[in-house]
């Protein structure tokens, strides 16, 4: 498993993936439409986010992104983080499995094991911990965090329902 940054020549296939069925139904609320993806996703973004492309075999399969909680401690979402004793030195990640072909065979649980190693804590020592908070229904995702290493903190309520808080430490 390989990472590359996203660039702007990646944007029509991410839209593609997050236009999936499989996988638009948990971006819920957010804008995937072509200009929604531009805007959040593409280099006019100047969010500090970082955004990669997962490379398995030589084929792009997923899209994954690490950020520092406190750099979003005002958002809802990570509010909630540190009420349930997430550090302030956490990173938060999102990811999608993007070829419906990749998906429920392991993929997602080897780019994450592996981003985490890599990226997360290889690039960023001053992390000291990583999150995801997938929705509770998801079980797909919060499986792929559990056998990548990550343990349930809790679970707290958003916007879309209950959402599991997954953590794993450096």
């Amino acid at each position: 498993m390989e990472f590359r940054r996203l660039t702007d020549d990646d944007l029509p296939m991410l839209h593609r993936w997050l236009n999936e069925p499989g996988v638009v139904r948990w971006w819920e609320g957010d804008d995937v439409s072509w200009l929604g993806v531009v805007r959040e996703y593409g280099s006019t973004n100047t969010d500090p986010v970082e955004h990669w492309i997962a490379v398995h075999d030589g084929e792009d399969i997923g899209w994954i992104q690490a950020y520092a909680a406190a750099d979003f401690a005002d958002e809802d979402e990570t509010t909630q983080w540190f009420r349930l004793g997430v550090r302030r030195t956490a990173a938060g990640i999102d990811y999608l499995v993007g070829p419906t072909a990749g998906r429920h065979r392991g993929l997602g649980t080897l780019m994450i094991a592996t981003f985490v190693e890599r990226i997360v804590f290889g690039q960023h020592p001053e992390w000291t911990e990583v999150c995801a908070s997938p929705m509770s229904s998801n079980v797909a995702s919060w499986r792929a965090l559990e056998k990548a290493g990550f343990t349930t903190r809790g679970t707290f309520f958003d916007e879309d329902g209950p959402a599991r808080l997954m953590v794993r430490h450096r």
